[in-house]
């Protein structure tokens, strides 16, 4: 009943994560279910983006420049 829960929510994060989303399918396995799904989110490769920022600092000098 738990896992149903967690379907819709694991559902987007593996379709914004690049993962197929049946894969959320996986939190209504019984017990191991849920380790499994958030497994395979949490140790696969992830996409970088171009908004990917290295720390505090390097967001605020690339903000500053725009004024």
């Amino acid at each position: 009943m738990v896992g149903i829960l967690f379907v819709l929510p694991l559902w987007r994060i593996c379709d914004r994560a690049g993962l197929s989303p049946t894969t959320s399918l996986y939190a209504l396995i019984p017990f191991a279910g849920l380790p499994l799904a958030l497994g395979f989110i949490a140790f696969r490769v992830w996409p970088t983006g171009e908004g990917q920022v290295n720390g505090p600092f390097d967001e605020f000098e690339r903000v500053k420049e725009r004024f």
